[in-house]
């Protein structure tokens, strides 16, 4: 997408003058209060339903949706959706514009927000493992040895998904100490954990939202555009905020970081990320960045020293927190853990899923489990290479294209894809926000809300590598001076029977 997707000619500004705007905040609003009613349905699968979940929308709590067919209510919570998605596209729109005011923005998140506090943790029951972990750690039991299964019939487990019932925490020692913490302040209450823990994800991409305004005005782009495309973006508040998923805990070291950066402060940059880090890894690739912008020299025997130094700040905050929290370094071990996750929205399952079905297609042995392996490693291996590739290359993209491209690059090539991973990349992006880098935010933020709804996963898939075919299939087009429709149909149609003869030749072993 291109600046005519978000700001086609000198006419938007006209076009959404106040009264377009008006209408465009109490679309968002009706779009959010569908979604939430949607959800709420005895058989919506947006939010949990086992009792001790929510205050309404639960098994055994009367409700008004209580006869509304789950269809009609997965209907009510698309057409939601909808009209929140368009709403955020048009505001992005009069941000770039210049026709939307400060205020108008900081009301119309208030009123979009508001109807989510009504209803339960969307799209995921994350938090209520959260909840479960704390228990354990109140409890001295380790995480990172048990899964939640281990505390027995009690409220935390009734609403911990089965799927992680054994699974034991890969999150830092941070974190766990967060959970333990909110366990106890609850007074061992279940629920009461959950919403502390909620609250506190709520407070975090507030914090998160305005300090990427503060980074994008210090880089001299619009503060006003970072609000909307951190602060108001659908996949923040959806599955951030009312997920309460803890990457928010992690985004907000990062965020801090780089805020220490622009204020010229890089090991106090270096210990915020490491914070960041010990909630999840992977926002560690900004140290590393860090260290290497250091020196403006490109050798790499000149990087030595500064990485050495960040490094040492890096372990040391590490080795404190550890040391702090108590709960030891199985952290490390456990970081498969997302990994028992499989979509076919990851290209390493594609590819592993496809050539599993060739081999035994032409008759050859084949374990899928073996090639899944194999290629989520090559994944983690091209992640890595790509980042260093960045990395190299700092002193000309820029350190938050860098650091937003990496950690995109982490989540596209690792194990498994989440809605809320693709945020990682998304808020460094929009601390520098241009018309360009607006428009794929949008882009890929509307494709992470697709990606979490019930067969999300399998919509993205044949949607981007449809595209990713069709893009494919242009530029061999162009390779092979293929100049019209009927060439190139001949041409695929050679290369099928290529295909075939291939196939028979395999038939006749």
């Amino acid at each position: 997408m291109n600046q005519t997707l978000l700001a086609s000619s000198e006419g938007v500004k006209q076009r959404l003058s106040a009264p377009s705007l008006g209408q465009i905040r109490y679309t968002g609003f009706a779009g959010s209060v569908l979604l939430v009613l949607g959800s709420m349905a005895p058989g919506s699968p947006f939010t949990s339903k086992p009792l001790g979940s929510w205050f309404i929308g639960i098994q055994g709590t009367p409700f008004v949706f209580d006869q509304v067919p789950s269809y009609v209510a997965q209907i009510i919570l698309y057409i939601g959706l909808l009209a929140v998605l368009v709403s955020w596209f048009q505001i992005v729109r009069a941000v770039i514009a210049k026709s939307a005011s400060m205020r108008f923005l900081l009301v119309t998140s208030l009123w979009w927000f508001l109807p989510l506090l009504v209803a339960g943790p969307l799209f995921s029951r994350d938090v209520y493992s959260y909840a479960a972990i704390g228990e354990m750690v109140s409890r001295h039991i380790s995480p990172y040895l048990y899964g939640p299964n281990i505390l027995g019939a009690t409220p935390y487990l009734n609403t911990v998904d089965p799927f992680w019932g054994n699974a034991p925490a890969p999150y830092g020692p941070l974190f766990l100490w967060i959970a333990g913490a909110s366990a106890v302040l609850s007074g061992h209450d279940a629920f009461l954990t959950m919403i502390i823990l909620r609250a506190l994800a709520i407070i975090v991409v507030i914090a998160i939202a305005a300090i990427s305004m503060k980074v994008a005005k210090v880089a001299g782009y619009d503060s006003k555009l970072a609000l909307v495309l951190v602060g108001m973006n659908p996949i923040f508040v959806y599955h951030l905020a009312s997920s309460a998923h803890n990457d928010a805990l992690m985004m907000l070291g990062l965020a801090f970081g780089i805020w220490a950066l622009k204020k010229n402060h890089p090991y106090i940059a270096t210990f915020a990320i490491t914070l960041g880090a010990s909630v999840k890894v992977p926002v560690i690739v900004a140290v590393a960045a860090i260290a290497f912008m250091t020196t403006p020299d490109r050798r790499l025997v000149t990087k030595v020293v500064p990485a050495l130094k960040h490094g040492a700040v890096m372990v040391a905050t590490l080795v404190a927190m550890t040391t702090v929290s108590g709960v030891g370094w199985g952290w490390v071990h456990n970081l498969s853990t997302p990994g028992t996750v499989v979509s076919p929205a990851v290209p390493t399952t594609i590819v592993a899923a496809w050539l599993s079905r060739i081999a035994s297609l032409v008759g050859l042995p084949s374990s899928f489990s073996l090639l899944l392996s194999i290629f989520r490693g090559l994944g983690l291996l091209l992640a890595a290479l790509i980042t260093l590739y960045l990395i190299y290359n700092i002193k000309s993209l820029g350190f938050e294209k860098v650091v937003g491209l990496s950690l995109l690059a982490i989540v596209l090539f690792g194990p498994v894809i989440q809605p809320w991973y693709i945020t990682w990349g998304l808020m460094v992006l929009a601390m520098k926000p241009s018309v360009r880098s607006a428009s794929s935010i949008v882009f890929v933020s509307i494709l992470g809300m697709v990606l979490g709804l019930p067969d999300g996963p399998s919509i993205v898939a044949w949607t981007a590598y449809s595209i990713a075919a069709l893009v494919g299939l242009v530029y061999v087009a162009g390779r092979l001076k293929i100049d019209s429709a009927v060439e190139l149909m001949l041409f695929i149609g050679r290369a099928r029977r290529i295909d075939l003869v291939i196939a028979r030749s395999f038939e006749s072993l």
